[in-house]
């Protein structure tokens, strides 16, 4: 394993941390939408995700195919597929 594809799968398994937290935070503010601190732990998990996603996406492709954002070619499956490594 190169040490790009180490950093790849480090940043992979930030994201999914945060997008753990951030979804269990939108349920925990579904049933108690004035907990300050829930609120501020989600608005400060939310940007740190979309960065994340960002520096992903701009480095390795895109995680879902919502976020192709090239307008020549479709990049969802330009990479090899996680068999084929």
């Amino acid at each position: 394993m190169t040490g790009n594809d180490r950093n790849r799968e480090r940043v992979l398994k930030q994201i999914q941390a945060l997008a753990f937290a951030q979804y269990d935070l939108i349920l925990f503010l579904d049933t108690h939408p004035n907990d300050q601190k829930a609120l501020h732990a989600y608005h400060k998990v939310t940007p740190q995700l979309k960065e994340l996603r960002k520096y992903y996406r701009e480095n390795f492709g895109p995680l879902t195919p919502a976020e192709v954002d090239s307008t020549t070619e479709w990049t969802w499956v330009c990479g090899p597929w996680p068999w084929e490594n």
